[in-house]
């Protein structure tokens, strides 16, 4: 630990004006981070959780993973900002599409964008979509437009869905009619063929029928009314609203806020960098052999495994013996004390 405290001393005023330069470019680019930052939200009310975007468990397909309203819309608006797609529509619509189309490299300038976005949640139906940015009027565009955006996606795939879930309830309701007319038509050839009155056992076969054609015709009117269902239920919540339903719009913020994080990463990363430099320079100092300027640097050399020896060292006109550095080597070397070292041959 000495001989670090000794490089330390040695080479103290090196180090401070290292960390003094480090340290202050750290924190003059965290204040400007901190006070060039603008940051707009939305503030967002969820209806419902929607059941085609539930999760569920990779051990049992069949068990749903419980999840709130806000969690689910956060969970959605998060894989979507994780596509280029998406995020290039979102861009397109604000007033970074003439940047975007000029950028080098498009794949990192989208990676960009979709890293400034921030979303939370705030309970089980509440959530917030912000953007960070170094414009206070680009905030609200990129928020807007990626709810914009969001809302075509959500339309889109809503009328894929219904489309295909009508398709099936059509084959679904032309298997049923004809089973409902199958069950008509041997019911009519039944009263045709039998006439009144009727036995036990015609009675019994009769009934049995009669029971058919009703379960064919509940049947019917039950998958009429899923197609109702199916077709009315996600257009009377999209007229209405509710489902997703922005509370508070994004406004272009006046002052500076949300770059308090980005700012404290970037101070921690310039302390950091000055610890490590100036840890660094000491240890290099230490390691690296020094310059002997006198006979306590050539002791140092003791513990060293002797490589040569010194026939003949003379001596500096105008230097005493104790203080002559090549004295003190050849004393240490041939095993006497600087003292007895006596005159050079």
């Amino acid at each position: 630990m000495q001989p670090y405290l000794a490089t330390f001393r040695r080479y103290g005023w090196l180090i401070a004006a290292i960390v003094v330069i480090v340290w202050g470019a750290g924190l003059l680019s965290a204040y400007v981070e901190y006070s060039t930052t603008f940051e707009s939200d939305a503030t967002i009310w969820v209806l419902r959780a929607s059941p085609e975007l539930l999760v569920t468990s990779p051990n049992d397909p069949s068990a749903p993973i419980l999840q709130t309203a806000a969690s689910q819309q956060a969970d959605l608006l998060e894989q979507l900002l994780l596509t280029q797609s998406f995020v290039r529509d979102v861009v397109q619509k604000t007033s970074l599409s003439a940047a975007l189309d000029a950028a080098p490299d498009q794949r990192r300038f989208l990676a960009a964008v979709a890293k400034s976005f921030q979303i939370d949640t705030h309970g089980t139906n509440l959530l917030t979509v912000a953007y960070l940015s170094h414009d206070p009027q680009l905030g609200p565009e990129m928020v807007n437009a990626a709810l914009a955006v969001r809302a075509d996606r959500v339309a889109q795939a809503s009328v894929t869905f219904s489309a295909a879930a009508n398709t099936l309830y059509q084959q679904q309701l032309q298997l049923a009619e004809t089973q409902a007319l199958d069950a008509q038509r041997k019911l009519d050839a039944f009263d045709a063929e039998n006439a009144v009155p009727l036995s036990d056992l015609q009675q019994h076969q009769r009934d049995q029928l009669r029971l058919g054609l009703d379960y064919a015709q509940v049947r019917l009117g039950d998958i009429r009314g899923r197609i109702d269902q199916a077709t009315l239920a996600p257009a009377v919540l999209a007229v209405s609203g509710m489902e997703f339903q922005v509370v508070d719009e994004p406004r272009a913020e006046a002052s500076p806020r949300g770059g308090t994080k980005p700012a404290a990463m970037t101070a921690m990363i310039g302390f950091v960098a000055g610890a490590a430099l100036a840890a660094l320079l000491v240890l290099l100092g230490t390691i690296l052999p020094a310059h002997a300027t006198g006979s306590a640097d050539v002791a140092r050399l003791v513990p060293m495994k002797l490589i040569a020896s010194v026939p003949r060292v003379p001596r500096l006109q105008g230097s005493a013996s104790s203080a002559d550095v090549r004295s003190s080597l050849a004393a240490i070397a041939f095993g006497d004390g600087p003292e007895k070292a006596g005159p050079s041959r």
